[in-house]
């Protein structure tokens, strides 16, 4: 792999995917990722993460800081890093980590779609929303349109996904909308005391990827797909088909046709995750991670078919209910019909 051979847009392949692709060659080098004005610095030493930098920080909440930047672009530079060691976990539980948080973000992202809007109470004074949480509530009282989401995390000194995945609930209750102007008037901030209650003991509000609206499916015998369907000959915009198992693995050689291959393993799971209950999302995660490590093992677009089998034959095997499966198999044929 030469310098600059591995970069391109965080919305067509997710870093955690480029990541581990080139940390299983055991690279050394930087990836420089960039959204806007925000940019940060990642660096792999013999293929495990080490360090990363942005504006707000090092270590490894700043690269979790990259997990909202679903728009970002990434390039990967080779070169031996004079960075000091600041992350010491393994990449498996990184990558999880981070993607996970990815995953999260893309939910909340559609009610709050950036960190730099000014959330506003539509309460009236003197009104006590019923269901908010003590962490909620102080997030609602900073809500006066004077303050960004990035500056309400800033000001509970709290993750700014926390407290986007918080104002994510009072959005969909209606207690707040989002405003792209500054307005209103600096809301009096209360540092937090030592026995404040926050997160932890208090119920938080659960973000699941929403199902669509049910339909009834066609009856789809004996799993999905069947193996004389077609395989996904090119990932992208869209899927080609490609007619019987002709397609030929991709090479070693190809990192972007791998990459591209690992982005629609990304949209399998997240199909997956939308219809399936949360207890099997691990399920759908370790699957996605077997069908990964095949891709760079050289299986190509067979790997990509085999894993919409294996979450069909796992949801199966976890007792879940014929409709459900059903609707599942509808949901990841509709990926491999996609044009």
């Amino acid at each position: 792999m030469s310098q600059g051979v591995i970069q391109g847009s965080m919305r067509e392949a997710p870093l955690p995917d480029i990541i581990q692709l080139v940390s299983q060659g055991g690279k050394s080098g930087c990836f420089h990722v960039q959204q806007e004005a925000s940019r940060a610095r990642i660096y792999l030493k013999d293929g495990r993460i080490i360090h990363a930098v942005t504006h707000a920080g090092e270590g490894f909440e700043a690269l979790m800081e990259v997990a909202l930047w679903l728009d970002g672009s990434y390039r990967f530079e080779e070169l031996v890093p004079d960075v000091p060691s600041t992350i010491t976990k393994p990449n498996a539980s990184i990558l999880m980590e981070l993607g996970r948080r990815m995953d999260e973000w893309r939910v909340i992202s559609q009610k709050v779609p950036s960190v730099d809007l000014y959330p506003a109470s539509t309460l009236l004074p003197g009104e006590t929303p019923h269901g908010v949480n003590p962490r909620e509530a102080r997030i609602l009282a900073l809500s006066t349109g004077w303050y960004s989401v990035a500056e309400v995390a800033e000001a509970v000194q709290k993750p700014v996904l926390t407290v986007a995945k918080d104002l994510y609930g009072l959005v969909m209750a209606g207690h707040v909308v989002l405003k792209g102007i500054r307005s209103g008037k600096p809301p009096k901030i209360d540092a937090p005391g030592p026995s404040e209650p926050v997160a932890q003991a208090a119920p938080q509000v659960q973000v699941e990827i929403p199902v669509p609206a049910a339909v009834p499916p066609p009856a789809v015998p004996g799993g999905f797909p069947e193996v004389h369907e077609a395989l996904p000959e090119a990932v992208g915009g869209g899927v080609a088909g490609a007619p019987h198992a002709q397609a030929k693995p991709a090479p070693m050689d190809d990192p972007q046709r791998m990459v591209k291959l690992m982005n629609f393993t990304q949209r399998i799971a997240q199909a997956a995750k939308m219809v399936l209950p949360e207890a099997q999302h691990e399920m759908v995660n370790r699957l996605q991670a077997k069908a990964t490590q095949q891709i760079i093992s050289g299986d190509g677009p067979e790997a990509v078919k085999n894993l919409a089998l294996a979450i069909s034959r796992g949801a199966v095997d976890a007792g879940c209910d014929a409709d459900m499966v059903r609707t599942l198999n509808t949901h990841l044929k509709s990926l491999f019909a996609t044009k």
